[in-house]
């Protein structure tokens, strides 16, 4: 197998971690993003390894949604089906048929397209079963589905942990005591957003929530964010450093839909004019981590990995 795609990421399987055995069949449902992308290059990786171009480790069997996946998954891949949004059943035979055992879902979904769906009866029943479409309520349904179905769900940081965010600056500067004030301000607003299913992240400016993620995604909220922070240039707000904070839900399981920047979400804070990026230590992922931090301390933007405790064990003024 020929492999041609270009850089995606600087992250590599822990081959000490806790992975299922060599052999076993891993299914990834890929949606938009970098992160489907990662997750194949690890595997390859990890599987040319110790075999040359041969997949005996983990072959790789991508169920890839049709506008939302990269095609050059097909590149890294054993097998790939292309499949519309809504087609369960066509994944679950797909995966049955290749004796697929671990699956990870991976990758982003257009929610607008939520509108467009055309279900099929298993997609159908799942979303008659719940009270509402948000992505928690979702995504667990979905994962309860191939459980039924004999697979075992896997998180992507299972395969690659050094996307999970360490604790601590990740940057050359941290944030002084007024911006402490806003991301402990701003942690709570994110966790109470997580705990309504409404989204993972907020910005905040002195004490205030200027916006907050919805259906958009961080980088359209980001986009939308600057002109209302910008302020003339004799405003008394114009000192202080908007914030954006990106937390798991609550409830978050951390197989799924784990909160994720990356040098675009870097790209955005900067040309919207926020100053620091705090997101949750071990629980959010940083695509290209190398590469994003350096974006980071190029434009001067201070981003951190948070705790609860740590949070809570700052001396504020």
């Amino acid at each position: 197998m020929q492999h041609k795609t270009g850089h995606v990421a600087s992250a590599s399987i822990d081959k000490s971690g806790t992975l299922p055995p060599p052999g076993t069949r891993i299914g990834l449902i890929a949606g938009s993003g970098q992160l489907p992308l990662v997750f194949a290059q690890a595997l390859f990786d990890r599987s040319t390894a110790n075999h040359g171009k041969s997949r005996e480790d983990y072959p790789l069997f991508v169920a890839a949604h049709e506008g939302e996946a990269d095609p050059a998954i097909e590149q890294i891949a054993t097998a790939v089906k292309w499949v519309k949004l809504g087609q369960f059943k066509k994944i679950i035979h797909f995966m049955l048929q290749n004796r697929v055992e671990w699956i990870v879902m991976a990758g982003g979904i257009t929610k607008t397209n939520v509108w467009k769906i055309r279900p099929d009866s298993m997609a159908l029943s799942i979303a008659i079963s719940l009270k509402s479409l948000h992505d928690d309520q979702l995504l667990r349904a979905v994962a309860k589905k191939l459980e039924q179905h004999g697979f075992t769900l896997g998180s992507i940081t299972d395969f690659v942990p050094d996307l999970l965010t360490p604790p601590g600056a990740l940057t050359k500067k941290g944030p002084d005591q007024n911006q402490w004030k806003d991301i402990r301000f701003g942690w709570h607003a994110a966790k109470e957003l997580g705990r309504l299913d409404i989204g993972q992240g907020v910005v905040v400016k002195k004490g205030v929530v200027v916006s907050v993620e919805a259906m958009e995604g961080t980088d359209a909220m980001l986009k939308r964010t600057g002109a209302l922070i910008s302020g003339s240039a004799k405003s008394w707000t114009q000192k202080d450093s908007a914030i954006l904070i990106k937390t798991a839900k609550p409830q978050q399981d951390h197989r799924l839909d784990l909160p994720t920047i990356g040098p675009e979400t870097i790209e955005n804070v900067h040309k919207a004019g926020i100053r620091v990026v705090a997101i949750e230590a071990n629980a959010t992922m940083i695509l290209e981590p190398e590469t994003t931090v350096r974006l980071a301390d190029k434009y001067n933007i201070i981003l951190l990995g948070c705790t609860e405790q740590a949070i809570q064990k700052v001396e504020i003024d």
